[in-house]
């Protein structure tokens, strides 16, 4: 059976394309979360800056790998599929639990309707990019769960993949620690001649 590779499935045209978006969006974000929360002066939506800086790191660092992987250099990150989607999954759950409590600090505020108007359009910006992170977790999660191949290098005659990921044995993977076992001239002990 040929080796089956570890790696990530390649990068498509969509997934570079919403990397860039996660990526661009920041800087029109970081003026309209900065600009709500230095007039309302309160912190929410503007900690959502966080996650989002997070996000545009993120977002750089995989694209930067990303062109050097296509120009052919040799360099390796420590950014594997699993560190990508504890990232994913971290900044996308934050962002999430800061959008929920955004709005519910947004719609608190009855008679700054200008305030709530531009708080409302800076957490456009968190719901794309947490739209953005959950794609990209649920992709690496469903590509794990439904794998055809085991990726384990110890088990090299393995199908697919049971219940629950695990990984079974294509054949019984028995083999006699003795090479006279099944020899009918090999001497057998009284104990198994029953």
């Amino acid at each position: 059976m040929p080796p089956i590779s570890t790696q990530p499935p390649p990068t498509t045209a969509v997934h570079v394309f919403l990397r860039r978006v996660a990526l661009v969006q920041y800087a029109f974000c970081w003026v309209l979360l900065l600009a709500h929360g230095i007039a309302a002066g309160r912190a929410l939506p503007a900690l959502g800056l966080l996650p989002l800086t997070a996000s545009a790191l993120l977002s750089g660092v995989l694209l930067h790998r990303d062109a050097l992987a296509a120009a052919g250099s040799p360099v390796q990150t420590s950014l594997s599929a699993q560190n990508v989607l504890y990232c994913d999954l971290v900044v996308a759950g934050v962002q999430l639990t800061l959008l929920i409590f955004s709005w519910i600090d947004l719609s608190d505020r009855y008679g700054e309707a200008s305030l709530t108007i531009l708080g409302t359009y800076g957490t456009v910006f968190m719901m794309v990019d947490c739209g953005i992170h959950f794609y990209f977790a649920l992709r690496e999660i469903f590509h794990t769960l439904l794998s055809p191949k085991c990726h384990c290098p110890h088990c090299r005659s393995v199908h697919g993949r049971g219940r629950g990921g695990i990984c079974l044995p294509d054949e019984d993977e028995y083999t006699p620690l003795q090479s006279d076992v099944g020899d009918d001239s090999a001497p057998q002990d009284a104990s198994e001649q029953v």
